[in-house]
C-alpha cells in the first residue's frame, strides 16, 4: 500500500511540460485505447481492455488522493508500550527534534499540502510549537521535475489550545511503515488541520508526544 501511495504523489507532484506525469499517463492511455480500437477494428478487445486499464489508473489516483497519499494506522498497544518507558529528557526551548512530516504546510501566503518531508519539530518559549520542512529539488522518471517555487522551506504553526488529538502509529508513504505522531489541531472552529510526524525511534516521538500534551487543550 506504501509503495502505491508514494508512487501516485510522485506522480501527481512532478510535472513535465506543464502537466504532472499522472495527467500525462491517462492521456497516454486515452491515446492508446483510440489507437487499439482502430487496428484492431471489428474486435472491440483491445480497446475495452486498454479503456479498464484507464478506470483502473484513474481509480488507484483517485483512492490515493483522497486517502492524503499516506495511510496512519493507530496502535494503542505500542502507545501504552511506550508511555510504560521511563520518560526521558523534556525538550528545551527551541530544541530540535527530527522528523518526516506531512500536512498543510505554508510559507509567504502560500499553503500546499506535502508528504514526507525532512523535518524538525520545535516549541519557543512562549509554548508555540513549529514544524520546518524542507523540500528539495527532486525529478522523477529522469523528465519530470518538482514545481520549482515549492523548493525551500514551509511551515507548520500551532499552539498548545489548538491541539485536539494526538495519536501514536505506524505511518505509510513508502516501503516501510513509520512510527508516527497523527496531530489534529483546529485553528478556528471552522478549520481543523492534520499533521503526520514520523520519527526515527519511540524515543524521540515520546518526547514530542509529552511536550504535545504539556499544556494542550483538555
Amino acid at each position: 500500500m506504501g509503495l502505491i501511495l508514494r508512487l501516485a504523489y510522485r506522480l501527481r507532484r512532478h510535472l513535465l511540460g506543464g502537466w504532472s506525469l499522472a495527467r500525462w499517463g491517462a492521456f497516454l492511455l486515452v491515446i492508446l485505447g483510440v489507437w487499439a480500437l482502430f487496428y484492431w477494428w471489428p474486435s472491440p478487445w483491445p480497446a475495452v481492455a486498454v479503456a479498464a486499464a484507464l478506470l483502473a489508473y484513474l481509480g488507484v489516483l483517485a483512492w490515493a488522493t483522497r486517502k492524503g497519499f499516506l495511510h496512519f494506522q493507530p496502535l494503542p498497544e505500542e502507545a501504552r508500550r511506550i508511555r510504560g518507558l521511563p520518560a526521558p529528557p523534556a525538550l528545551r526551548p527551541e530544541e530540535m527534534v527530527p522528523a518526516r512530516a506531512s500536512g498543510q504546510f505554508a510559507v509567504e501566503g502560500l499553503a500546499q499540502y506535502l508528504v514526507d518531508l525532512e523535518a524538525d519539530f520545535e516549541t519557543v518559549e512562549t509554548r508555540e510549537h513549529i514544524v520546518l520542512a524542507r523540500k528539495y529539488a527532486s525529478r522523477f522518471l529522469l523528465l519530470a521535475r518538482w514545481p520549482g517555487y515549492e523548493i525551500g522551506w514551509w511551515y507548520i504553526f500551532f499552539r498548545p489550545e489548538m491541539i485536539r488529538e494526538v495519536t501514536v502509529g505506524h505511518l505509510y508513504v513508502g516501503r516501510r511503515p513509520d512510527l508516527a505522531l497523527r496531530l489534529v489541531y483546529e485553528p478556528d472552529e471552522e478549520t481543523r488541520y492534520v499533521v503526520y510526524l514520523a520519527f526515527a525511534d519511540g524515543a524521540a516521538l515520546r518526547r514530542v508526544w509529552d511536550d504535545l500534551l504539556l499544556d494542550a487543550a483538555p
